[in-house]
């Protein structure tokens, strides 16, 4: 018990350190970027910037906690100057592409540069063992809460266009509890501690060490960047959680046979980014080349997204649904849809195409009408179109708009 407290006691100093509010601050930034994203595309914003932080925040939490436990009674040991690394590289590198401040990138150089050249002197087989910890945490977080407040665009295909899709850019500020090694004039937070375990104990050993470790608070960020178009949204979350908790299982595995075997910590600090772009890589392709699940339709409009609270969502229309007539009037445009609506101001009833079945629903407000169903619809042509390139860096998006203008001034 007295252990346990310990933990909980070090993982609250970790909720209310400066660096945690500071990540914080920088997931509301994000948030706040993703909401204008939303309010272009939509024309409003389904869900408050506060409400999306609170969520992101708790989820965060709740994995930061599971994942300090499990970090414990593994006995990952981490020198914590290795963290002083890795973090600044990983801000840096998110400069270019904001996927790169995952920790599997920063983590995989630094191994990689303590490997070659010596520095800095850090246990290459815990930060390995590590990150797969955080993606392991990452897939349950994607899982849990990645479909949410998707923002709903639409793009050109490889195929078709335009078609529907969604976008998901997630950032969790996770609180951590990790394992270090206590040393002579180290400032540790006061509530760490010296622990003393048993012989069997830690998994990751460091050679020439005392079996004297201490808990330290510490925070790191984990990042969701991805695409639904061959799929709805929570079931690309689902598929992506999945391949991302084998790619997480993996590390650990080499993680674990590189605490014994030293050239499989080459190995491990390679593989490490080069299989997570792979997944990020493979995963974009797969979407960008399949059968888009938001396709413009022959007839009728493709919904792409339901609004909350709307008389679209309280009938049960969902995304995907293919809306055939309203009124008993075909629609094939949103202008017919609004004539059809005009007709019954206070009543609405129907046909929805979903997967091979046709669907009938009704709806009624005798006391404010119904002016509009509360749907967003696929285009059926449009010459406004979501581009990939949006999700880069800071440093990129400015060495461009940079570019940008010197082509302006050359050409005037």
């Amino acid at each position: 018990m007295a252990f346990i407290k310990m933990l909980f006691t070090s993982f609250a100093h970790s909720i209310t350190s400066l660096f945690f509010i500071a990540v914080v601050m920088l997931a509301y930034m994000h948030i706040r970027r993703n909401a204008q994203l939303e309010e272009y595309w939509l024309g409003i914003l389904r869900n408050p910037v506060g409400t999306q932080l609170a969520n992101v925040v708790f989820f965060g939490m709740l994995i930061g906690l599971m994942a300090s436990f499990l970090i414990v009674i593994i006995g990952i040991t981490i020198d914590y100057q290795a963290i002083l690394f890795i973090w600044p590289l990983a801000l840096i590198l998110m400069l270019f592409n904001q996927r790169y401040m995952c920790f599997s990138y920063a983590g995989g150089i630094v191994s990689l540069l303590s490997l070659i050249t010596g520095w800095p002197k850090i246990d290459v087989s815990a930060i390995i063992a590590l990150i797969g910890i955080l993606h392991l945490m990452e897939s349950v977080l994607i899982m849990l809460d990645g479909h949410r407040d998707g923002v709903p665009v639409w793009m050109e295909h490889s195929r078709f266009k335009p078609v529907g899709a969604y976008l998901f850019q997630k950032m969790w500020p996770i609180p951590l509890v990790v394992l270090v090694i206590p040393y002579a004039g180290a400032q540790l937070a006061a509530n760490g501690g010296g622990v003393s375990m048993p012989d069997w104990w830690p998994l990751f050993r460091p050679q020439n060490i005392s079996q004297v470790y201490a808990l330290f608070p510490i925070v790191a960020v984990l990042g969701y960047g991805d695409i639904a178009v061959t799929q709805l949204p929570h079931e690309r979350t689902r598929e992506s959680g999945f391949w991302l908790a084998v790619y997480s299982i993996s590390i650990l595995i080499l993680a674990i046979i590189s605490s014994r075997i030293y050239w499989v910590k080459y190995v491990a600090a390679v593989c490490v980014p080069l299989f997570h772009e792979l997944l990020v890589v493979l995963g974009k392709k797969g979407q960008m080349n399949g059968n888009p699940a938001f396709g413009v339709p022959w007839v009728g409009l493709r919904v792409l997204e339901v609004l909350p609270e709307s008389p679209a969502g309280k009938m049960g229309i969902q995304r995907g649904d293919i809306l055939l007539n309203v009124n008993g009037k075909n629609i094939s445009s949103e202008e017919m849809l609004y004539e059809a609506l005009g007709e019954y101001s206070y009543m609405v009833w129907v046909d929805v195409k979903r997967s091979d079945k046709t669907l009938t629903f009704e709806y009624t407000d005798y006391t404010n009408g119904i002016e509009s169903l509360g749907i967003v619809f696929v285009p059926r042509s449009t010459g406004k179109y979501y581009r990939m390139e949006e999700q880069k860096g800071v440093v990129l998006r400015l060495w461009r708009r940079i570019m940008n203008n010197k082509n302006k001034n050359t050409s005037a």
